[in-house]
């Protein structure tokens, strides 16, 4: 049996180690594109913490140790990425594997469908729709949002790239 993937929220001493995971190739490639300071991860990532702004972070965990970081949000919160994706309702998510030797060995999507399952869903229980999205060149990604259960639905441009945008329905 697989090692349970266990989830909590960031916390200010996890910054030193989501500065590090930010500036891994694997991670700048989709998801932190400009190297970033540990200065610069607690500026971005401290109001997250705080509950400043409307999404939620946390760690996934295997064996208490830390191996990925994931966000969720009520797509309704920002307005402008509604905008963006088109879409009226439901939550969103990001994430990524932050340490390089778990890339590529199917922890992602048992990442991702327990999160969406344990973690988000339940933090916005008006919501029965889950949204993500890929750059179109994150190939690996986007096998990994489909095992977890996402199905594509159609393509966007964001911030001079283009994503597809894959949904999936809530089974509660």
């Amino acid at each position: 049996m697989a090692d349970e993937i266990t989830y909590r929220p960031l916390a200010d001493s996890d910054l030193p180690l989501m500065a590090d995971w930010l500036n891994q190739p694997h991670v700048r490639a989709f998801f932190q594109r400009e190297p970033i300071s540990l200065d610069g991860v607690v500026a971005k990532y401290g109001p997250y913490i705080r509950g400043e702004i409307p999404s939620h972070s946390s760690l996934a965990a295997i064996n208490g140790t830390p191996l990925g970081y994931l966000q969720c949000y009520r797509v309704a919160d920002w307005p402008d990425f509604q905008a963006t994706i088109a879409v009226d309702d439901g939550i969103s998510v990001d994430l990524f594997i932050g340490e390089t030797g778990l890339v590529g060995k199917g922890i992602g999507r048992r990442m991702l469908g327990g999160y969406v399952d344990q973690v988000a869903l339940p933090l916005y229980p008006g919501e029965r729709v889950c949204w993500i999205g890929h750059e179109l060149e994150n190939v690996a990604a986007r096998r990994c949002s489909a095992a977890a259960g996402f199905t594509p639905v159609r393509e966007y441009d964001e911030e001079g790239h283009r994503f597809i945008l894959m949904v999936r329905e809530s089974i509660r």
